[in-house]
């Protein structure tokens, strides 16, 4: 048995989300228990990453210098988990996508201080092997998530609603090279930017301001149609997709609450569009995880526009803030196995490849 920590900071940059995973057994028949998690904001460090996730130009030393405090802030929120969880084994750790745009990404990220402070190894970097031999280096959790939620029984979809959504079509018993995985639209991208820009705050807490706004036609149809183009090209999305372009042609033109229930109208509408698609057996259901969960307008939206059952990751045992974080333990715990992580049928790569750039304990 080992208990392995996974570490994820998504595209939105809402903060760092840490899960830990004791699992037994190796391989793709490993049982997986999420026993804890950890959530840390990114204070000071929000800005910088935000700057360069936007194409800021900043000199090597200063971004040197945030790769190392990102590593001290994993380090200090990976050390309180494991307390929690009463060790740690394994750390795997996502990093922050700077710039996704294959054959090029980077998720920045000094290790160091992470492998020194837990005295254990850590496997990063998992998406350079992929990219490397052709694929889109994304998505990475479909064969994580069948890990995690292969007992369930039923066909699911687990939708993400992340900075990005995406999604991962689980068939009940199906073989993983059967797995499907796919990226939607922007999701927190567009929808946190339209809460800056309208409300001046990071986000729209619990959706109240969409919920309470009324919907632009116009500016529906602009969004929808930016977004069906995410949702109708098969790659991986990244710098370049966030819809901010949408954001800040209307921003002037809608007040913050409008422009917040129009963003998440659209957004709503491509992932209820781009699940219908999706061919579930009777008992099927559609379930939700990522920080979007919390937006109430979101949510309400795709539950009234899908055709199937829509319900959280936590009925299925993950609580949705987890789930992602929950992923990449079980994919370093797969590396460490020597289980190659990324399909060929969902990232386009070559198959067999192995994952991750390793830390040992120093």
């Amino acid at each position: 048995m080992r208990t392995v920590l996974g570490a994820m900071t998504g595209t939105s940059l809402d903060g760092l989300d840490l899960a830990a995973v004791r699992i037994r057994g190796a391989g793709l028949s490993m049982e997986c228990e999420v026993v804890g998690m950890e959530s840390a904001p990114l204070g000071e460090l929000g800005g910088p990453l935000r700057a360069l996730a936007s194409g800021v130009s900043m000199p090597a030393r200063d971004i040197a210098r945030i790769a190392l405090e990102f590593g001290e802030l994993h380090a200090a929120a990976a050390l309180r988990l494991a307390e929690h969880a009463q060790g740690c084994d394994l750390l795997c750790a996502h990093g922050q996508t700077i710039v996704h745009n294959p054959p090029i990404s980077w998720q920045l990220l000094n290790p160091w201080p992470i492998a020194r402070a837990l005295r254990c190894p850590v496997v990063s970097d998992l998406r350079g092997a992929d990219l490397a031999s052709g694929g889109q280096g994304a998505p990475l959790t479909p064969i994580a998530d069948r890990v995690l939620f292969r007992e369930a029984g039923r066909d699911l979809v687990i939708v993400n609603l992340g900075g990005y959504c995406n999604c991962t079509l689980l068939r009940a018993g199906a073989p993983s090279d059967a797995l499907a995985g796919f990226d939607v639209c922007a999701c927190n991208q567009v929808i946190d930017a339209s809460a800056r820009a309208g409300l001046g705050a990071p986000y729209d807490g619990g959706g109240t301001a969409a919920l309470n706004g009324s919907i632009d036609d116009k500016a529906l149809g602009e969004l929808t149609e930016a977004l069906a183009a995410h949702a109708n090209n098969p790659r991986s999305l990244g710098t370049g997709d966030e819809a901010h372009h949408w954001v800040e042609r209307w921003r002037t033109r809608l007040i913050g609450d409008d422009l917040c229930a129009t963003a998440v109208a659209g957004v709503a509408e491509t992932i209820a569009e781009a699940l219908t698609r999706l061919e579930l057996r009777d008992g099927g259901a559609i379930a939700l995880a990522g920080g979007g969960v919390h937006n109430s307008a979101l949510v309400k939206v795709i539950r009234r526009l899908s055709k199937h059952e829509v319900i959280t990751t936590s009925a299925l045992g993950v609580e949705p803030e987890a789930r992602e974080a929950a992923c990449f333990a079980v994919l370093g715990a797969l590396c460490a196995d020597g289980v190659p992580i990324s399909l060929p049928g969902v990232t386009g790569g070559e198959a067999g490849v192995l994952s991750g750039s390793w830390v040992n304990r120093p």
